[in-house]
């Protein structure tokens, strides 16, 4: 049987990576920041503010949101100088709301940059997605483009 892959893509146009202040964020960021630069992609990185993650009294204060949303914008400056600094010559990033960061992630976010590759970290104990083993699987499972899950 002979292969027919002359039609199918060999690189990425656009990488979504979704970060969180984990390790396994930063693994996912450090793929991400690999494939765009193998493929000469852009790269965009974002972050998913769950507001489940708050506490109720925080939720119903303003500027308790406010100062979450503050230091998530600037670990995504901080990720955004990172990759710029390893080479990647296109990088954006995104702070969206969700309930849960896997929705957002695949279904509202990668179809509105249309990325064509979603990378996320295997799982996190701490930092923004208590449950992103569910949330990658989530991805995996729904997601329309590939998806990459990065483990250390």
């Amino acid at each position: 049987m002979a292969l027919e892959l002359s039609d199918i893509q060999t690189a990425y146009q656009h990488v979504l990576v979704g970060v969180d202040e984990s390790e396994q964020g930063q693994v996912a960021l450090a793929s991400a920041v690999h494939q765009a630069l193998e493929d000469q992609a852009k790269l965009t990185i974002a972050t998913v503010l769950e507001l489940g993650d708050l506490s109720t009294t925080d939720v119903l204060s303003l500027s308790a949101v406010n100062k979450r949303r503050e230091d998530l914008e600037k670990n995504l400056q901080t990720y955004k100088a990172y990759a710029i600094e390893q080479g990647v010559t296109e990088v954006e990033t995104v702070l969206a709301d969700g309930a849960k960061a896997g929705e957002v992630l695949a279904m509202e976010l990668a179809p509105e940059i249309k990325a064509d590759l979603l990378i996320v970290g295997a799982h996190s104990k701490q930092g923004m997605w208590p449950s992103l083993g569910s949330q990658a699987v989530y991805i995996a499972r729904h997601a329309k483009i590939s998806s990459l899950i990065a483990r250390r």
